[in-house]
């Protein structure tokens, strides 16, 4: 649960009591306004009002300049981003007049907040950009440590883990030093949240790190810090894997806001104690748990908030047993998701619809339903590249801006040094060429560095990370060049669609690290079985395809069959001896009907489903 009034914490105390001539001077009313508490900001903000109505003088430029950041952060969780914009952006506006460089970094920062609340996540990045350099040439403590903070929060909401870590673990060991510890406690937090994060994954760190945030709550009275605490101890625990363990941090956290009377804070940990039931076993008394926060959502007409729970109670109803009862749920939900084109939720919800389908026999629905999924998994992933892009361009822009400027403010003052010295201007128009050198060096080496990143991103783009297979994109991209081929010179063309056998069963008693290797080993397994122009490329989870040029349907189960008992003969005993790994293969070879590669496909994975279902660990040919 991040707190979005981030740096409004400076402005924290009891009250003002100012009297007499004191109350005049706007160095007290900004030194009492920076030891007030953070729930009595509304306090402070007179205060900071009265200091700026007295701050009109130029000579009083530095102080007026300090209040406006003040005033900035204070409104930062009160008015609209489009508001703390404009009010930052005018603030700024007098920051450059008067030419003072930590009010400018302080006042973008600011700005860049408002960004960030609007989604223009490229705009706030620059601006986080230029605090934290003008943090470090200033060597400004706090200005650096909230540059950092910000910027590392937005780094990991852009699933930039190792980048964010850096900046969170800087920021808090600067507040460390500056002896900050509400500060120290927020990026703490942060700290854990990341570990905690499924694409990290390091849970015992973040379960260690929550502790230490919980005790420190606990040792300030923060009733509602103490709470957050047990749900992010229990999000991290269910997310470990023991939704029993869980369950119990959620009970003390629903305990702790009923206290508080927080009802949306109560509807949220209720849906929490429904998913971590479902996940222990126990979906009857999760659907207890999950009414009351849909009840809550409706009787406060908050669309998103239905869905999400009517997606959780989906859930729950078919691990319940009652698909059908389910699918009503889930489209319902599905409604709201495409209004709002959530695809991430979109995603989750057509796997549990896919499943749900399975569970009722409609198979050729759960098929479409996993197919709809899938094309979301690679939308995420398209959006994922693209905003690795756009970062790339913001920063080389952002680089060349600063570069560009510092050579038009050089190019300025040699101009007026111009008149003194006839002598003096051509050795200052020396330096100017030198230094015109090293900025295109610079933007050489920044233009190269992107290009070597583009390349990078391509190819990530187009490998599986765990078996460095090609993806499914890539793969696509390979059969329908096969396929065209194929068509043009009339020749046969077949696809295996590969599935592992009770995959989820060897994640869930050998351990999803055991899971990862099993996948590993399959695809060089098939991968050194296939010939040279074969391809094979992994489509999702345990799922894998191979395109076969130049096969009828009896080579194509030749190679299938060849496939199947590689697999079956692999040894595990330096995983687990215990553990056994077969797969089941569907083949299909392209007829007149198949128009596409995803005719082709979809009837391979037909004859992978007949093939599960009759036992596993065999070959199935499609039939025509």
């Amino acid at each position: 649960m991040r707190i979005f009034i981030l740096l409004a914490a400076l402005l924290l105390s009891s009250g003002v009591r100012l009297h007499g001539q004191a109350a005049e001077d706007p160095r007290v009313l900004l030194a009492e306004a920076e030891r007030m508490q953070w729930r009595d900001d509304s306090l402070a903000l007179p205060a900071v009002e009265r200091a700026l109505a007295l701050l009109q003088t130029p000579a009083r430029g530095a102080l007026r300049l300090r209040a406006l950041g003040m005033r900035c952060w204070i409104q930062a969780g009160v008015i609209d981003t489009d508001s703390l914009i404009s009010l930052a952006s005018r603030g700024l506006a007098e920051a450059e007049r008067a030419g003072d460089a930590r009010a400018r970094a302080d006042l973008r920062l600011c700005r860049a907040y408002g960004y960030e609340g609007l989604g223009r996540m490229n705009e706030a990045t620059a601006e986080y950009e230029f605090a934290v350099a003008e943090g470090r040439r200033l060597r400004d403590a706090r200005l650096l440590a909230d540059a950092l903070m910000l910027r590392g929060e937005l780094r990991y909401y852009r699933g930039e883990m190792a980048a964010a870590l850096a900046d969170l673990t800087e920021s808090h060991d600067l507040y460390v030093r500056l002896k900050n510890p509400s500060r120290e406690r927020h990026t703490l937090n942060d700290i854990a949240n990341l570990y905690a994060d499924s694409r990290v994954g390091e849970y015992d760190k973040a379960l260690e790190y929550y502790r230490q945030v919980l005790a420190s709550h606990r040792a300030a009275g923060n009733t509602a810090g103490v709470s957050t605490a047990y749900f992010n101890l229990g999000t991290t625990l269910e997310n470990k894997g023991d939704p029993a363990a869980a369950l119990d941090y959620y009970r003390r956290s629903l305990a702790l806001e009923r206290q508080r009377g927080d009802s949306a804070e109560i509807a949220v940990v209720e849906r929490s104690m429904g998913i971590a039931l479902t996940k222990a076993g126990r979906p009857a008394e999760a659907l207890r748990w999950l009414d009351a926060p849909l009840a809550y959502y409706v009787r406060i007409r908050d669309a998103d908030g239905q869905a999400r729970v009517r997606l959780s109670r989906g859930t729950a109803l078919r691990a319940a047993g009652r698909p059908a009862d389910a699918l009503a749920d889930l489209e319902s939900a599905r409604a709201h998701f495409d209004s709002t084109h959530n695809t991430r939720y979109l995603e989750r919800l057509h796997e549990e619809r896919a499943l749900a389908f399975a569970a009722t026999g409609d198979w050729r629905r759960a098929y479409e339903a996993r197919g709809t999924q899938q094309r979301l998994q690679q939308e995420l992933a398209e959006q994922l590249k693209e905003e690795h892009t756009s970062r790339l361009r913001v920063q080389f822009d952002t680089q060349k801006k600063e570069a560009e400027n510092r050579a038009l403010v050089l190019e300025n003052r040699l101009r007026g040094q111009r008149l003194a010295s006839a002598a003096r201007v051509r050795r200052l128009q020396t330096v100017i060429i030198a230094l015109g050198v090293v900025i295109v060096g610079i933007l050489a080496v920044l233009v190269a560095r992107h290009i070597q990143s583009e390349r990078l991103l391509r190819t990530m783009a187009m490998t599986d990370e765990l078996t460095r297979l090609p993806n499914r994109r890539h793969l696509l991209a390979v059969a329908h060049e096969r396929l065209a081929d194929a068509k043009r010179s009339q020749k046969p063309i077949s696809v295996l669609a590969l599935d592992v056998d009770h995959f989820k069963r060897i994640n869930d008693t050998f351990g999803h690290e055991v899971g990862d290797a099993v996948l590993r080993r399959v695809a060089d397994t098939c991968r050194a079985a296939l010939r040279h122009d074969d391809s094979i490329g992994r489509t999702g989870g345990e799922e894998f395809v191979v395109v076969l040029p130049h096969a009828a349907a009896e080579r194509a189960m030749e190679v299938a069959e060849r496939l199947r008992a590689a697999v079956e003969r692999l040894e595990w005993d330096d995983v687990d001896p215990a553990l056994r790994v077969t797969v089941s293969v569907g083949v299909a070879e392209r007829a007149p009907a198949d128009d596409d590669f995803a005719a082709l496909s979809r009837r391979a994975d037909d004859s992978l489903y007949r093939a599960k279902k009759l036992g596993r660990n065999r070959v199935d040919l499609a039939t025509v």
